[in-house]
């Protein structure tokens, strides 16, 4: 009753309650005013952040690669650098190109012309004043092999044989001018066989160098077969399981550079017991690097050789390769 005495109209009443009911909802959700009693409403906890679990996934991925090795080590045959005379198409891929393991092919490349004719003089006489593309001013710059692009100089073919073949690093011929070097080089192709158990007709890529021509330690996004045709050369190959001693930082090169120099591995000193295998190259040897290997290639002498992608199995690993 009101103090009136009478009773209030029905919907008077079911206003009044509406309206009691509609602030303790209010209330119950945060909103309203605060009253003496009132507890203050505390906002929910925020639901805690993922845990960062990278660099536990990167030590079991280098626990698993390491026991794999220890696994290979127990067999020579199976921990060993191959060497293989005259493999047949069928061995090379079940034992070596589908389990992306590298191996030295012997007297593969009998009767190519090249191996005997290819002399700094030779070679200058066949191409002559054709112009060509090569990477220059790599000796005072140490990123000349990221910074491909910035190295690139042309000359006449005979002017770039006299920078080379007296040796040094500050200029070579690469597999990475290939595409700008076809034609003037095209006087070449008749002095070469092709091995074609592997390879599909393709071309290779032509490295001409002197003594101490240096490719830094990295890998490459594809299978590679290299083919020594002239000179000498001393490659350090190291398996994708020894990646976390190699300061992997930039695209696919290692900060090390050079496994053989002293004060590289004072500055990463994890490399220093990196596992690796040592191939000296010549004349008529075929290397194959599967993708994912680490190398580093050395000049020993005036030396050509080609590399090979170009095989009768698939070899596509570049198309998805997570660059950034």
């Amino acid at each position: 009753m009101s103090k009136s005495g009478r009773t209030p109209p029905l919907p008077s009443i079911l206003s009044q309650a509406a309206d009691m009911q509609m602030q303790m909802t209010l209330r119950q959700v945060g909103f309203g005013a605060p009253s003496a009693n009132a507890m203050p409403h505390v906002p929910p906890k925020p639901a805690p952040a993922p845990r960062d679990d990278s660099a536990l996934a990167l030590k079991r991925r280098d626990w698993l690669l390491n026991v794999m090795e220890q696994q290979r080590a127990l067999s020579p045959y199976a921990s060993g650098l191959l060497t293989a005379d005259a493999l047949s198409g069928e061995d090379f891929l079940h034992n070596f190109y589908a389990p992306g393991r590298p191996v030295l092919i012997k007297r593969a490349m009998e009767g190519w012309p090249a191996r005997a004719k290819w002399t700094p003089d030779y070679l200058a006489d066949a191409v002559g004043a054709a112009e060509i593309e090569y990477q220059g001013g790599r000796a005072q710059a140490a990123d000349y092999e990221l910074a491909k692009d910035r190295h690139k100089r042309r000359a006449p073919f005979r002017q770039f044989i006299d920078l080379v073949r007296d040796g040094g690093n500050d200029a070579y011929l690469t597999a990475y001018n290939s595409a700008a070097n076809g034609p003037a080089l095209a006087p070449l192709q008749a002095d070469l066989g092709h091995p074609d158990t592997y390879l599909a007709p393709t071309p290779g890529m032509l490295w001409i160098g002197g003594a101490g021509a240096f490719t830094p330690l990295h890998f490459d996004l594809t299978n590679n077969l290299l083919a020594q045709v002239t000179g000498t050369k001393h490659v350090i190959l190291v398996p994708p399981s020894q990646t976390h001693r190699l300061a992997h930082n930039r695209h696919v090169f290692s900060d090390v550079g050079d496994l053989t120099d002293p004060a590289r591995l004072d500055q990463y000193p994890r490399a220093r017991d990196v596992l690796r295998y040592e191939v000296r190259l010549t004349p008529g040897d075929l290397l194959f690097i599967p993708i994912g290997w680490w190398h580093q290639v050395r000049s020993e002498s005036f030396s050509t050789m080609l590399t090979y992608t170009h095989f009768h199995w698939p070899n596509a690993g570049h198309e998805n390769y997570p660059a950034g």
